[in-house]
């Protein structure tokens, strides 16, 4: 068994990385490609949102942009470790990913934040996941949310992943 394992996983990066990037789109971002022919997109941005403790909203940078909307769940604090369920919507209004363009995007996530250094609330390696509006889509987030205002929140989140409009 072993000794098909490894045919099998060169075959499988084989037949993964066929296809040839775009042309003529030197306008793009540094980690901006298509997956090969998979119609998959790689995207990096900023989401920046102000707002309360039932919801923020704000704006989306970078590839992807236009506005955002997240309704939070209920909140579990362990310690110095803040979990919440989320949902977010976004309303595509420009960028690079054409296909995206006018598009509204459901992503759903569990956050989670530490509060070593509160009144910051430091995001790190929070996995999204598109449920609707794209064939399917998984990004990271990673910045700062900020409680110096509380219960007023403002947040600055880097996104990074895989679209597939």
């Amino acid at each position: 068994m072993i000794k098909y394992i490894t045919p099998l996983t060169l075959l499988g990066f084989a037949l993964g990385c066929r296809g040839e990037p775009p042309t003529g789109m030197q306008h793009l971002t540094r980690n901006f490609g298509i997956a090969g022919s998979s119609g998959c997109y790689t995207v990096s941005g900023a989401l920046d949102q102000a707002g309360g403790l039932a919801a923020l909203s704000g704006a989306i940078s970078g590839d992807v942009e236009g506005t955002v909307v997240t309704v939070p769940g209920p909140l579990l604090v362990r310690g110095a470790v803040v979990f919440r369920p989320a949902e977010q919507t976004w309303e595509i209004t420009g960028g690079i990913v054409e296909p995206l363009i006018g598009q509204t995007l459901h992503l759903e996530f569990d956050f989670v934040g530490i509060g070593a250094e509160l009144p910051l609330v430091r995001v790190t390696d929070v996995k999204v996941r598109v449920v609707e509006g794209a064939r399917m889509g998984n990004l990271t987030y990673h910045g700062i949310t900020d409680l110096s205002d509380f219960p007023d929140i403002t947040s600055h989140l880097e996104y990074h992943g895989v679209i597939c409009p």
